[in-house]
């Protein structure tokens, strides 16, 4: 029988030549690829990182290491308080004496290395850097005193006459030191500051007065109380308080508000007529302003202010129902004369005094709601007299009467000599009366 191994010898070897080259090839690329990924590695990734690593030695060495030890926290807390215990102790027990601080002087240093220590939730990690300390050498004591806000030499005129110069008078500082002059037996001179409307009759520093348009003259006030000191008399301001029609016209606040709260501010009439906001003494803008300037003009040398103008305007019933309770209630008056001893206060932490100005006719006839001489004490009031008010009765008369009315308050007679036919032989007077303080307006 024939055998037919021969075929069966061929296609074996057949199949093992194929099956070996492929591994060969399979070899030879794996090879190619691993030689190509180690020579990427080593100039992309390795070349780049000994660089670095080089680079590193140059530069100071910095150990860091990751710790739980406690004791590092306590280095640093150690560290921490000495550095502390060399701030500067202030004393602030008692703010009114001199506060002593000690600061060291510095002569020399010395450079040594302190662990600074970083605490985290979950680990510490500490570095060593360069520092500088200071060494002490004996210490100078340096002193803080407090300081108060300076008061302006004030002299308070209690005898004598009190002359008032004219709103024009003072819109020149030329004019008014002619008109200075030519003054005599007077020991002061009473300026117009704040006329009545609201016109400021000076030039004023107050922030608010100067963006309101209220400055009308731009004599300074230091220019005003320099003439006056150099005649050889002492200045007195007189100042309209709540009679002031411009300063609301932009401070809108400080006029009398409508009760319903978005109505805003209360007019005297109808805008179309001619309506004018006033200012209001309930409202803390408008006082603020009038304590601006009482501050103001008392610290410049100012000893006294005369207030005027200061009472409600004429409301209508339905005015009084417009704006609300503070000015229906009996008690409204206090508006008038919280604002006066508010200003008195002010005045007087310069060393000054406010004096409260109304009319005779006020006082005697009680029409003046602010005249609440039991609300005032001892302060003085200027009570505006025309005699010509009085035909049937002399002076002696009517200051028995005003006396009176006025309990514990000083009274400083101002006689106008528009309706006044004897002003000299008035003020005689008043003198053998034993008014030693009076004004000739």
């Amino acid at each position: 029988m024939k055998k037919n191994r021969g075929m069966k010898i061929y296609k074996q070897k057949k199949r093992r030549r194929k099956g070996n080259s492929n591994q060969i090839m399979s070899l030879l690329g794996t090879c190619a690829v691993v030689f190509g990924v180690g020579i990427f590695g080593y100039y992309v990734v390795a070349v780049p990182i000994i660089d670095l690593l080089k680079g590193n030695e140059k530069e100071p060495s910095s150990d860091i290491s990751v710790s739980t030890d406690e004791s590092l926290v306590t280095t640093h807390k150690k560290i921490f308080d000495d550095m502390t215990a060399t701030r500067v102790p202030v004393n602030t027990e008692n703010d009114d004496e001199p506060i002593i601080t000690t600061v060291p002087d510095i002569t020399t240093t010395d450079e040594i290395s302190v662990t600074t220590t970083v605490v985290t939730t979950t680990e510490i990690v500490t570095s060593t850097t360069p520092v500088t300390t200071v060494t002490e050498v004996p210490q100078t004591e340096i002193t803080t005193v407090t300081t108060t806000k300076p008061v302006s030499k004030i002299k308070l005129v209690n005898q004598g006459g009190y002359y008032y110069l004219t709103e024009s008078d003072v819109q020149d500082i030329d004019t008014m030191k002619e008109k200075l002059s030519s003054l005599e037996g007077y020991s002061c001179v009473v300026l117009p500051l704040k006329l009545t409307g609201g016109k400021l009759n000076y030039d004023s520093s107050v922030r608010t007065a100067r963006l309101s348009g209220v400055i009308s003259c731009y004599v300074t006030i230091d220019e005003m109380v320099s003439a006056v000191k150099e005649s050889g008399m002492e200045p007195v301001a007189e100042i309209s308080t709540i009679v002031d029609h411009i300063y609301p016209l932009t401070y809108k606040k400080s006029a009398y508000q409508f009760a319903d709260g978005f109505t805003g501010e209360w007019l005297d009439n109808a805008y179309e007529a001619g309506g004018k906001p006033w200012l209001s003494p309930f409202a803390d803008d408008a006082i603020s302003y009038l304590t601006d300037i009482v501050d103001e003009l008392t610290s410049a040398g100012i000893g006294s202010v005369v207030c005027t103008d200061t009472y409600f305007p004429p409301f209508r019933e339905k005015d009084l129902g417009y704006i609300g309770e503070i000015v229906q209630s009996e008690d409204r008056y206090k508006g008038l004369t919280d604002l006066i001893n508010t200003l008195d206060d002010t005045a007087q932490a310069n060393g000054g005094r406010v004096m409260l100005s109304v009319s005779a006719n006020e006082v005697i006839n009680s029409s003046a709601e602010v005249f609440k001489p039991e609300e005032f004490g001892s302060m003085y009031v200027v009570i505006n007299i025309s005699m010509n008010d009085f035909a049937d009765k002399d002076i002696e008369e009517v200051m028995g009467v005003l006396e009176n009315k006025c309990n514990d308050m000083k009274i400083v007679p101002c006689i106008v000599s528009a309706g006044t036919s004897d002003v000299e032989g008035t003020v005689d007077e008043l003198k053998k009366l034993g008014y030693s303080l009076y004004i000739v307006k």
